[in-house]
């Protein structure tokens, strides 16, 4: 199981990228949706692979420093350059935020904590069975997966359902590490994951693959008390 904190349980599943995309192009905040005539507008769809692409070839590129330990450390220098963007968000400095990863975590309480960190009214974790959404794990890197996304678009085609990157050689962050960080790249940004994963659980008749939990406004102390005394604090999710 994988799981995921957010404060607002109105918040969608949406990466940073397709938030920063709604609020600069429409000016609509990160809960809302957009009509579906739009959603499923094919110049929609162009828009947003474009920006995207735009974004990850010409504006940012792994750094020569990724690419010299690509081949003695044999990582995806561009899940590197993600994953550390997703960690460490402040080192974007592009007018569009993020990219198309969306943080997850094998632990229950480090998602309880993000979903806790300054919350003030109604939270939400949500609790995904990974092994439900299909064939998601890629067998191609995110190079090869951006080339893909150029292609497809080309073609009219959609990009599909969310893919869950962990691949076996990383580089060892102590953030990523002590947040049991794992990502699923929202491929079709169109759609949030739960709209792509609802649909997928109507096809499956049944089977589940996510579950919302509503944490109430007046829990917040106790989420609190819980993971002080499991020695979850921000010392020990953001290490130096």
């Amino acid at each position: 199981m994988l799981y995921r904190g957010q404060k607002r349980r109105e918040w969608l599943l949406d990466s940073t990228f397709v938030r920063s995309c709604k609020l600069i192009i429409f000016g609509i905040p990160v809960e809302q949706k957009l009509k579906a005539s739009l959603v499923e507008s094919s110049n929609y769809h162009h828009a947003l692979v474009a920006l995207y692409l735009l974004k990850f070839s010409e504006i940012i590129q792994p750094s020569a420093e990724l690419y010299a330990l690509e081949n003695s450390l044999g990582i995806d220098v561009w899940f590197e350059l993600l994953k550390r963007m997703q960690q460490h968000p402040e080192i974007d400095k592009s007018a569009i935020k993020g990219s198309n990863f969306v943080d997850w975590s094998a632990s229950s309480d480090i998602a309880l904590y993000f979903a806790n960190e300054g919350r003030d009214g109604e939270g939400a974790v949500y609790v995904c069975d990974a092994s439900a959404t299909g064939k998601t794990i890629p067998f191609k890197s995110v190079d090869e997966v951006l080339d893909l996304m150029a292609e497809i678009r080309d073609k009219g085609e959609a990009l599909g359902a969310p893919l869950l990157f962990s691949p076996e050689r990383q580089i060892a962050y102590p953030r990523a590490k002590n947040q049991q960080a794992r990502y699923f790249a929202q491929m079709d940004m169109r759609y949030d994951l739960e709209s792509i994963w609802r649909k997928r659980e109507r096809e499956l008749q049944g089977q589940t693959i996510l579950v919302k939990v509503v944490l109430p406004a007046e829990s917040v102390d106790e989420a609190n008390e819980y993971l002080q005394a499991n020695g979850i604090d921000r010392d020990f999710v953001y290490p130096s």
